[in-house]
Protein backbone atom coordinates (compact mmCIF):
# COMPACT_ATOMS: atom_id res chain seq x y z
CA UNK A 1 0.00 0.00 0.00
CA UNK A 2 1.41 3.52 -1.10
CA UNK A 3 2.26 6.19 1.86
CA UNK A 4 -0.14 8.81 1.07
CA UNK A 5 1.36 11.46 3.58
CA UNK A 6 3.41 14.10 1.66
CA UNK A 7 6.94 14.53 2.64
CA UNK A 8 8.21 18.08 2.02
CA UNK A 9 5.00 21.22 2.11
CA UNK A 10 4.80 24.26 2.36
CA UNK A 11 3.98 23.68 6.37
CA UNK A 12 6.69 22.01 6.91
CA UNK A 13 10.32 20.15 5.79
CA UNK A 14 12.24 17.96 7.90
CA UNK A 15 15.99 18.38 7.45
CA UNK A 16 16.26 14.54 6.30
CA UNK A 17 13.85 15.34 3.66
CA UNK A 18 15.47 17.98 2.08
CA UNK A 19 18.81 16.25 1.55
CA UNK A 20 17.51 13.07 0.36
CA UNK A 21 15.12 15.17 -2.54
CA UNK A 22 19.00 17.19 -3.22
CA UNK A 23 20.22 13.12 -3.34
CA UNK A 24 17.42 12.02 -5.46
CA UNK A 25 17.86 15.43 -7.73
CA UNK A 26 21.50 15.22 -8.34
CA UNK A 27 21.46 11.35 -8.84
CA UNK A 28 18.62 11.55 -11.63
CA UNK A 29 20.40 13.82 -13.17
CA UNK A 30 23.73 11.71 -13.43
CA UNK A 31 21.86 8.97 -14.53
CA UNK A 32 20.20 10.39 -17.10
CA UNK A 33 23.25 11.56 -18.34
CA UNK A 34 25.32 8.07 -17.98
CA UNK A 35 21.89 6.52 -20.28
CA UNK A 36 22.06 9.38 -22.76
CA UNK A 37 26.05 9.04 -23.04
CA UNK A 38 25.05 5.61 -23.57
CA UNK A 39 22.06 5.74 -25.99
CA UNK A 40 22.64 6.01 -29.85
CA UNK A 41 21.73 9.11 -31.87
CA UNK A 42 22.72 11.48 -28.69
CA UNK A 43 26.48 12.70 -27.83
CA UNK A 44 28.87 10.74 -25.55
CA UNK A 45 30.03 13.73 -23.07
CA UNK A 46 26.67 14.79 -21.18
CA UNK A 47 28.37 13.20 -18.14
CA UNK A 48 31.39 15.02 -18.67
CA UNK A 49 29.58 18.26 -19.30
CA UNK A 50 26.86 17.99 -17.04
CA UNK A 51 27.78 15.98 -14.11
CA UNK A 52 32.11 16.21 -13.82
CA UNK A 53 32.38 19.49 -14.92
CA UNK A 54 29.63 21.48 -12.83
CA UNK A 55 28.71 19.39 -9.52
CA UNK A 56 30.82 19.76 -6.76
CA UNK A 57 30.28 18.28 -3.56
CA UNK A 58 29.20 15.35 -1.32
CA UNK A 59 25.30 14.49 -0.71
CA UNK A 60 24.29 11.31 2.18
CA UNK A 61 20.73 10.80 2.56
CA UNK A 62 19.44 9.25 5.19
CA UNK A 63 18.51 6.01 3.06
CA UNK A 64 22.13 4.82 3.00
CA UNK A 65 22.72 6.82 -0.82
CA UNK A 66 25.27 9.19 -1.89
CA UNK A 67 27.11 11.17 -4.98
CA UNK A 68 29.68 12.56 -4.95
CA UNK A 69 32.14 14.67 -7.59
CA UNK A 70 34.86 16.90 -7.03
CA UNK A 71 35.93 19.42 -8.94
CA UNK A 72 39.26 20.62 -8.86
CA UNK A 73 39.39 24.17 -9.88
CA UNK A 74 36.84 24.64 -7.66
CA UNK A 75 38.28 22.70 -4.42
CA UNK A 76 37.32 25.67 -2.15
CA UNK A 77 33.71 25.57 -2.31
CA UNK A 78 33.19 21.74 -2.26
CA UNK A 79 30.85 21.20 -0.01
CA UNK A 80 29.42 17.88 2.25
CA UNK A 81 25.54 17.65 2.90
CA UNK A 82 24.14 14.72 5.37
CA UNK A 83 20.95 14.80 7.08
CA UNK A 84 22.93 15.31 10.36
CA UNK A 85 24.03 19.01 9.16
CA UNK A 86 23.57 21.31 5.94
CA UNK A 87 24.24 24.64 6.12
CA UNK A 88 23.38 27.68 4.33
CA UNK A 89 25.82 28.28 1.96
CA UNK A 90 25.91 24.10 1.35
CA UNK A 91 21.97 24.40 0.39
CA UNK A 92 22.70 27.09 -1.64
CA UNK A 93 25.60 25.86 -3.47
CA UNK A 94 24.19 22.80 -4.59
CA UNK A 95 20.94 24.77 -5.66
CA UNK A 96 22.95 26.87 -7.53
CA UNK A 97 24.48 23.80 -9.28
CA UNK A 98 21.46 21.94 -10.05
CA UNK A 99 19.68 25.20 -11.87
CA UNK A 100 23.32 25.19 -13.80
CA UNK A 101 23.38 21.50 -14.64
CA UNK A 102 19.69 21.41 -15.63
CA UNK A 103 20.21 24.41 -18.34
CA UNK A 104 23.47 22.38 -19.54
CA UNK A 105 21.43 19.38 -19.89
CA UNK A 106 18.27 20.77 -21.55
CA UNK A 107 20.41 22.92 -23.92
CA UNK A 108 22.85 20.00 -24.97
CA UNK A 109 19.77 17.82 -25.70
CA UNK A 110 18.19 20.49 -27.92
CA UNK A 111 21.84 21.12 -29.63
CA UNK A 112 21.70 16.79 -30.57
CA UNK A 113 17.81 16.82 -31.41
CA UNK A 114 17.11 19.04 -34.35
CA UNK A 115 13.59 17.61 -34.85
CA UNK A 116 12.64 18.41 -31.44
CA UNK A 117 14.71 21.44 -29.90
CA UNK A 118 12.36 22.80 -26.98
CA UNK A 119 13.95 21.46 -24.05
CA UNK A 120 15.25 24.14 -22.26
CA UNK A 121 12.16 25.75 -23.12
CA UNK A 122 9.67 22.83 -21.87
CA UNK A 123 12.25 22.27 -18.81
CA UNK A 124 14.28 24.75 -17.66
CA UNK A 125 12.38 27.81 -18.82
CA UNK A 126 9.14 26.61 -16.76
CA UNK A 127 10.32 25.37 -14.21
CA UNK A 128 14.03 27.52 -12.94
CA UNK A 129 11.63 30.31 -12.21
CA UNK A 130 14.85 31.95 -10.09
CA UNK A 131 17.93 33.74 -10.09
CA UNK A 132 20.59 31.94 -7.66
CA UNK A 133 23.76 33.57 -6.53
CA UNK A 134 26.64 31.56 -5.04
CA UNK A 135 29.11 32.17 -2.91
CA UNK A 136 31.72 33.59 -5.65
CA UNK A 137 28.96 35.85 -7.21
CA UNK A 138 27.99 33.60 -9.94
CA UNK A 139 24.50 33.84 -11.07
CA UNK A 140 22.22 31.52 -13.02
CA UNK A 141 18.53 32.00 -13.77
CA UNK A 142 16.69 34.40 -15.57
CA UNK A 143 14.65 35.69 -13.04
CA UNK A 144 14.22 39.62 -11.14
CA UNK A 145 11.59 38.61 -8.73
CA UNK A 146 13.14 35.64 -7.02
CA UNK A 147 16.63 36.02 -6.33
CA UNK A 148 18.27 32.77 -4.10
CA UNK A 149 21.83 34.67 -2.56
CA UNK A 150 24.93 32.78 -0.86
CA UNK A 151 23.09 33.88 2.89
CA UNK A 152 20.08 30.94 2.20
CA UNK A 153 16.46 30.06 1.20
CA UNK A 154 14.85 32.20 4.09
CA UNK A 155 11.18 31.49 2.43
CA UNK A 156 10.59 28.05 3.94
CA UNK A 157 7.69 28.18 0.93
CA UNK A 158 10.18 29.32 -1.63
CA UNK A 159 12.20 26.33 -0.91
CA UNK A 160 9.87 23.68 -1.07
CA UNK A 161 8.53 25.39 -4.48
CA UNK A 162 12.09 24.75 -5.65
CA UNK A 163 12.39 21.67 -4.48
CA UNK A 164 8.91 20.84 -6.09
CA UNK A 165 10.39 22.39 -9.38
CA UNK A 166 13.17 19.91 -9.51
CA UNK A 167 11.09 16.72 -9.09
CA UNK A 168 8.02 18.23 -11.74
CA UNK A 169 11.16 19.27 -14.10
CA UNK A 170 12.81 15.58 -14.02
CA UNK A 171 9.40 13.84 -14.90
CA UNK A 172 8.45 15.81 -17.60
CA UNK A 173 12.18 15.75 -18.81
CA UNK A 174 12.55 11.42 -18.51
CA UNK A 175 8.81 11.25 -20.52
CA UNK A 176 9.71 13.70 -22.88
CA UNK A 177 12.59 11.73 -23.42
CA UNK A 178 10.80 8.47 -23.56
CA UNK A 179 8.91 9.45 -26.79
CA UNK A 180 10.91 11.30 -28.73
CA UNK A 181 13.07 10.40 -31.39
CA UNK A 182 16.20 11.51 -30.32
CA UNK A 183 17.56 9.62 -27.79
CA UNK A 184 17.31 6.36 -29.24
CA UNK A 185 16.67 4.39 -26.02
CA UNK A 186 13.76 4.68 -23.55
CA UNK A 187 13.10 3.75 -19.83
CA UNK A 188 14.40 7.05 -18.46
CA UNK A 189 11.27 7.71 -16.41
CA UNK A 190 11.35 4.57 -14.85
CA UNK A 191 14.89 4.77 -14.32
CA UNK A 192 15.53 8.05 -13.30
CA UNK A 193 12.13 9.27 -11.86
CA UNK A 194 9.50 6.51 -10.47
CA UNK A 195 12.52 4.41 -9.44
CA UNK A 196 14.87 7.52 -7.89
CA UNK A 197 12.15 10.16 -6.72
CA UNK A 198 10.88 8.10 -3.84
CA UNK A 199 8.94 10.69 -1.57
CA UNK A 200 6.05 12.91 -2.96
CA UNK A 201 6.30 16.98 -2.56
CA UNK A 202 3.77 19.54 -2.30
CA UNK A 203 4.30 23.17 -3.55
CA UNK A 204 2.72 26.48 -2.21
CA UNK A 205 -0.16 26.03 -5.04
CA UNK A 206 -0.82 22.78 -4.01
CA UNK A 207 0.82 20.55 -6.56
CA UNK A 208 2.12 17.47 -5.83
CA UNK A 209 5.33 16.26 -7.63
CA UNK A 210 7.35 12.91 -7.00
CA UNK A 211 6.12 9.16 -6.18
CA UNK A 212 4.24 7.62 -3.34
CA UNK A 213 6.22 5.57 -0.94
CA UNK A 214 5.56 2.39 -0.98
CA UNK A 215 6.87 1.87 3.36
CA UNK A 216 6.33 4.52 5.57
CA UNK A 217 9.09 7.38 5.71
CA UNK A 218 7.31 10.38 6.67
Amino acid sequence: MANIEVQIKPTGIKQKNLVDLLCMMVTSIKGICAKLDLDTNTDDTYTAKVFTALFNGYIEDSRNNSVLNRVAAKDPYFYMISPNGISDKALVECIYQIFKMMKTLTIQIDADDASTSNYAALIYQVYYLWTVENEVGDTVGYSTDFWITPKGVKDRRQLVDILYAFAKSIDVLTKKLDTDAVPGGADYHALWDTAVFLMQIEDSKGNVAGNALTTFNP
